[in-house]
């Protein structure tokens, strides 16, 4: 069975769609499996032992494909540019009125009580069961008992953070910024707790087991997910400023 994943979204929501991945593959044990992201979220596949192969968007949609089962993870996916594709049956956004509404929880027209890793699990027509990211990297480092790793936007925020958590300043450490999403892994591995209003920081955090502290600068139409490894704190107007 021929099965093409479709997410076009952030990096953030295609570490999150790892996840699903798994509970694919698990009910289509001997399923060939193309992965189509954009270009930017290619590596995050690249470990990933339930796919056969991750295609950047731009040049799937140059090639001829045929798949017994389409599964979009995106709301939106641009078939006029796709022309030789070939699928015989779809799920996900845009083919399934039950799902349709989650499409405006996205917009930020509704709220629903549902983390991303449920609405990944839904739009492939299965049921979420707990299930973690499955990105398939190991790191090359080892964590420091002590250390905790800081990676904020501004000055205000790191400020109001130490001061939330009684922190002193010379226990945290600032997360080196790296491009390479396996880089990341690697600096975020080193510290026991992080504290961040990333969201990717956050999510490759959770997928490490560390203890994340993050700060919620910006409204989510969704869930975050703890495993019961973090807090959120919703950090003041002001200080953001």
């Amino acid at each position: 069975m021929k099965i093409v994943i479709v997410n076009l979204d952030s990096q953030s929501a295609n570490i999150q769609a790892t996840s699903v991945i798994r509970g694919i593959k698990k009910q289509n044990i001997e399923s060939d499996i193309t992965v189509v992201t954009s270009e930017e979220c290619v590596d995050i596949y690249k470990y990933n032992r339930g796919i056969n192969r991750v295609i950047p968007y731009s040049e799937f949609k140059e090639q001829s494909h045929y798949c017994d089962l389409f599964i979009l993870l995106s709301s939106l996916f641009p078939f006029s540019c796709c022309p030789r594709l070939e699928v015989s049956d779809a799920i996900g956004f845009n083919f399934c009125d039950e799902v349709e509404k989650f499409k405006y929880g996205l917009w930020g027209m509704e709220n629903f009580d549902m983390n991303m890793f449920q609405l990944y699990y839904k739009l492939a027509g299965l049921k979420w069961k707990g299930e973690g990211y499955d990105i398939g990297y190991y790191p090359k480092t080892k964590t420091k008992k002590n250390r905790v790793g800081i990676a904020v936007a501004n000055s205000n925020l790191r400020s109001y953070i130490l001061n939330e958590l009684k922190l002193d300043s010379s226990s945290v450490w600032n997360l080196p910024r790296k491009k390479n999403i396996f880089r990341k892994m690697d600096e975020i591995n080193k510290c026991k707790r992080i504290i961040t209003d990333d969201i990717t920081i956050f999510h490759l955090a959770i997928s490490l087991r560390k203890y994340v502290h993050f700060l919620k600068t910006f409204p989510l139409n969704f869930n975050l997910e703890l495993f019961k490894s973090g807090e959120i704190y919703d950090v003041p107007l002001s200080t953001i400023a």
